[in-house]
């Protein structure tokens, strides 16, 4: 599966925002509000990119309000970061 071919703006700039608050690492529970917040999201869209990547095992809810990389989201995040986040399939 691609990135590009599923993800959209929204939905990659929220994996990214989440792997960066989580610090690149898998499990590290992060506060949903805080990835709506840093990306000025709604909290219409910011569930709809969550939601997205959480029917994909790329995401999980951990407590209630908190989210976390899977260890399957932690390496697609870190091969999107190593080609400087480009939406290019990899």
């Amino acid at each position: 599966m691609r990135v590009s071919q599923i993800a959209n703006g929204l939905e990659h700039a929220y994996l990214r925002t989440l792997y960066e608050l989580a610090e690149r690492e898998a499990k590290r529970s992060v506060f949903y509000g805080d990835v709506s917040l840093e990306l000025g999201l709604t909290a219409e869209d910011a569930e709809q990119a969550c939601d997205h990547w959480a029917e994909r095992g790329v995401v999980e809810w951990t407590t209630l309000g908190h989210v976390a990389l899977t260890h399957l989201g932690l390496r697609r995040a870190e091969r999107l970061a190593a080609r400087g986040w480009s939406s290019a399939s990899f």
